[in-house]
C-alpha cells in the first residue's frame, strides 16, 4: 500500500492507495513541534479505524513545512516500515518546469500540476485553496509554465480581524449577497465574494496568456465551499494533490 502525505502550513492531507483505488483519505492539523511518535499514534489510530491492514510499502511526501520533513521521514521508516520518497529537485515528475527558478516551485504545486495534466491532457490550471490560494498553469505536452500565489481565504479573514479595531472574527460562510446588511455579512461579502472574483480573474488572465484555452480544476479543503461562486472552474477535486503524489511515486520506482 502507498501512503501519500501533503504537509501544508495549516493542514496535513494523507491518503492510502492500494494500487487500485484510494482506501482512505483524511486531514490533520499541522503542528510543527509534534514528534514522529505523536503523529504516528494519531495516524495509526485513523488507519485502524478505517479497517486498513498493515503492509505500507511506500510513503510519498510533499511538504511546505521544512522542519516536518525529517519528522515524517522517521514516521515512515520507523513506524510504517516503508521507503520514503520526498518530492523535490531530482525527482521525476513527468513535467518540464519552465520557471525562472524551478527548485523554488513548491512540491505541492508540482503535484497539483501533475494530477491536473493527467486529468485533462491539455492546457490546464490547478487552483489550490490552502493557507495560500495558489494557481499553477500547465501547457501541452506537459510543461509547468507559471504560478500565482495569493493570501488564502481563511488567512484573509483572520488578518482582517487581527489588524482592525472594530471588525470581529467572522465565520467562513456564504453571505446572502454583496450588499451586506450587518458587519458579519459585510465582511463575508467583501472577503468571500472578493476571493471568488480574485480566483476567476487570475484564471482568466492565465488562460489568456496560455493562448486562450485551459481547463481548470480546484482543490483543497475549501474548494467545494467556494465552487458555486466560481464561473471559471469546471471541476473540483479536494484530494488532487494526493493523486499527483501517487503519480509521481509511480514515475520513481524503488
Amino acid at each position: 500500500m502507498l501512503v501519500a502525505i501533503d504537509i501544508g502550513n495549516t493542514l496535513i492531507s494523507l491518503g492510502c492507495h492500494d494500487g487500485q483505488s484510494w482506501r482512505a483519505r483524511f486531514r490533520l492539523r499541522t503542528v510543527p513541534d509534534k514528534t514522529a511518535d505523536e503523529y504516528a499514534v494519531t495516524i495509526l489510530k485513523l488507519l485502524q479505524a478505517r479497517g486498513l491492514p498493515e503492509g505500507v510499502e511506500r510513503v510519498v511526501m510533499a511538504s511546505a513545512v521544512p522542519p516536518l520533513v525529517p519528522v515524517f521521514r522517521e514516521l515512515g521508516r520507523e513506524w510504517l516500515g516503508a521507503e520514503v520518497l520526498v518530492v523535490g529537485p531530482g525527482v521525476r515528475t513527468g513535467l518540464a518546469i519552465r520557471t525562472d527558478h524551478p527548485s523554488e516551485v513548491g512540491a505541492d504545486l508540482v503535484a497539483n500540476a501533475v494530477a491536473a495534466y493527467a486529468r485533462f491532457q491539455e492546457n490546464c490550471i490547478a487552483v489550490d485553496f490552502g493557507t495560500a490560494t495558489s494557481f499553477v498553469a500547465v501547457t501541452a505536452p506537459g510543461a509547468l509554465v507559471g504560478v500565482a500565489i495569493a493570501p488564502g481565504l481563511s488567512l484573509s479573514l483572520e488578518a482582517l480581524a487581527q489588524r482592525t479595531a472594530q471588525l470581529p472574527w467572522v465565520p467562513l460562510a456564504l453571505p446572502p449577497g454583496a450588499l451586506g446588511k450587518n458587519t458579519v455579512a459585510a465582511v463575508q461579502a467583501g472577503t468571500i465574494l472578493g476571493h471568488a472574483a480574485l480566483v476567476d480573474g487570475i484564471v482568466r488572465r492565465m488562460r489568456a496568456e496560455l493562448g486562450g484555452t485551459a481547463r481548470v480544476v480546484a482543490t483543497g479543503e475549501a474548494a467545494p465551499f467556494l465552487a458555486p461562486l466560481l464561473s471559471e472552474v469546471e471541476a473540483v477535486d479536494p484530494w488532487l494533490t494526493l493523486e499527483g503524489l501517487r503519480l509521481i511515486a509511480l514515475r520513481n520506482p524503488p
